[in-house]
């Protein structure tokens, strides 16, 4: 064989292996860049009035009603919690989370939930079952009996899980599973860092205990990974507007996204 057929030989070999690679490279990078996101919205408290700390927390109850209309009008569907991995087989899903366990949750939330016949999440901190302001375990209950309702953990305590001890941390997860499955007699899957605040050692704990583990805005959403969820905040300050782009922008694949959010930092 001579050396022009040899090297003729070599340079076909070399682009089937190059045009293999961008293959085996498009079946991975094309599935993850099209992947969608689910939008995951996190709210704290329903109230017209602030009631002590930041007080863009307390999103008003006219507000929250006007967002609701919203999904409701569009299509949406909401999802529980513990209802994630089902978010890839319904049309326009949203998942709706309300952290600590505000008694409003019951006397404002509650209602609108119903008269929407929408879903929603409380990640509920366990030891706050029963103190003033907050949820008690009858108004759990009945919650969680409705169907409208999860209540879910965000912790014993409500602190940093990155600084504890391995003793600590499960107690925080394990003593909250228990008080809240006590309460509201169902099972407890899924859990909110408080915070937002994870690390290696805490997601290798909330693996023993949950299926899913929810965060803020950590942008993974990758459907394989369930202890990572990214959630936008929803506050009062947050115009229907701006809860329709949260909404519009979570939804989009991960390459729309980014294009998304480079548009509204240009001509917002």
């Amino acid at each position: 064989m001579n050396r022009v057929r040899r090297r003729k030989i070599r340079r076909r070999r070399g682009i089937i292996a190059a045009i293999a690679a961008v293959a085996l490279l498009a079946a991975f990078v094309v599935p993850y860049c099209a992947e969608p996101g689910v939008p995951v919205l996190m709210y704290h408290c329903v109230s017209e009035e602030p009631r002590n700390g930041d007080a863009n927390l307390y999103v008003r109850p006219e507000q929250l009603e006007e967002e609701f209309e919203y999904l409701r009008a569009n299509g949406f569907t909401t999802l529980l919690a513990e209802e994630y991995e089902n978010a890839y087989n319904v049309h326009k899903p949203v998942i709706l989370t309300f952290d600590d366990g505000y008694e409003d949750c019951y006397t404002q939330l509650f209602p609108l939930l119903r008269k929407y016949s929408l879903k929603a999440t409380i990640f509920m901190v366990s030891d706050y079952i029963g103190r003033d302001g907050y949820l008690s375990a009858a108004q759990i209950r009945e919650m969680s009996q409705s169907g409208l309702v999860s209540v879910q953990s965000h912790t014993a305590h409500h602190i940093d899980l990155t600084g504890l001890s391995p003793d600590d941390l499960n107690a925080e997860l394990r003593d909250s599973c228990a008080a809240i499955a006590k309460a509201s007699g169902k099972n407890v899957t899924a859990i909110a860092y408080p915070g937002g605040y994870f690390n290696e050692e805490v997601l290798r704990e909330t693996k023993r205990y949950f299926t899913y583990g929810y965060a803020i805005d950590t942008n993974k959403y990758s459907k394989g990974n369930h202890y990572e969820i990214s959630r936008g905040g929803v506050f009062r300050n947050t115009t229907l507007e701006a809860y329709r782009r949260a909404i519009e922008t979570y939804s989009e694949s991960r390459i729309v996204r980014s294009w998304l959010k480079i548009y509204y930092k240009i001509f917002d």
